[in-house]
């Protein structure tokens, strides 16, 4: 799957020390979609915080380890063809790694979360 996602970015992430950006769009051949719904495909929420985390792994420039997802709201749903832009912000709070994702559609919020992962930690 995520050989899948980033086969999907549209350029490569725009990063900083602690933040990054990057643009997706999937067809509606992307094996995200399958099962999520027949004749309405969207993508699954565990998706787009997948994409958040390949984003953060980028930024941080080595596999993190998930532990919990917070603050998450999802407000609009991504579909194919629609262009994702996700960004994200990251701090050392409590010995963990915490990150602020935002995905946003043609400006529009889709979702917004907070993902933690194990400072150091390899998946």
């Amino acid at each position: 799957m995520r050989e899948a996602i980033r086969r999907s970015a549209l350029a490569p992430a725009q990063l900083t020390v602690d933040s990054g950006e990057q643009d997706f769009c999937f067809t509606d051949a992307f094996l995200g979609f399958a099962g999520h719904f027949p004749d309405y495909p969207i993508l699954p929420a565990i998706l787009q915080t997948l994409l958040a985390q390949l984003l953060a792994e980028q930024i941080m420039g080595e596999p993190l380890q998930f532990l919990s997802l917070k603050r998450a709201k999802f407000t609009r749903q991504l579909r194919p063809g629609d262009r994702i832009t996700v960004s994200l912000s990251c701090r050392i709070m409590q010995g963990q790694l915490h990150c602020a994702a935002q995905l946003r559609v043609a400006d529009e919020p889709a979702s917004s979360f907070t993902l933690v992962f194990s400072k150091g930690a390899s998946s």
